[in-house]
């Protein structure tokens, strides 16, 4: 990744960071995935793949907002923007504003909150977290349903993937088997 700056600038600001599951992985690895889940749907645009790995950085550090700006230039830096939660604000405020704002992100910031919400969803298939019951599995899928809902027509392939992700969390969810 070292012809990568973004790489190098998320794993640098998430470094010590993990995520919510039980293997408490690298967080760095999340942002790489929501860039993976673009280009394996065909959208290799370098600047959107940057936006994609810097997705999370304003919402979990302290990296100044300008620092993105100054590096990857406007374009990047506005989609970061765009899907980044306001963290002063109540998690149920953030969550409400996510899905009521779904609709009005650009074309590029809707691509990225949907890779967003599809590898979040593989990773409560894969690792959930082993605090959240299957309740609150089941109300994290409802609300991203609601998200991913308000963006509109994004990208058919990826909202395909989007649905069979979510398809298999609520089959595990609901204890049936997978296979026909």
């Amino acid at each position: 990744m070292d012809d990568l700056p973004a790489f190098d600038l998320a794993a640098r600001w998430h470094a010590g960071q993990t995520r919510k599951g039980c293997k408490q992985e690298p967080f760095v690895q999340h942002p790489l995935r929501v860039a993976g889940i673009l280009i394996q749907h065909g959208v290799t645009r370098r600047d959107l793949i940057s936006a994609a790995l810097l997705h999370d950085i304003l919402e979990d550090t302290d990296c100044p907002p300008e620092e993105i700006r100054t590096q990857f230039g406007n374009e990047v830096w506005g989609w970061v923007m765009e899907v980044t939660d306001r963290k002063e604000l109540l998690k149920s405020l953030r969550k409400q504003m996510q899905v009521e704002r779904a609709e009005m992100l650009s074309p590029e910031a809707k691509l990225i909150r949907l890779a967003d919400k599809i590898d979040n969803l593989e990773s409560l298939l894969t690792d959930p977290p082993a605090n959240w019951s299957w309740l609150r599995q089941r109300e994290y899928v409802a609300w991203a349903n609601r998200v991913v809902k308000n963006l509109g027509p994004v990208h058919p392939e990826m909202e395909r993937h989007y649905q069979k992700v979510r398809d298999q969390l609520w089959l595990k969810a609901t204890g049936q088997s997978t296979q026909s």
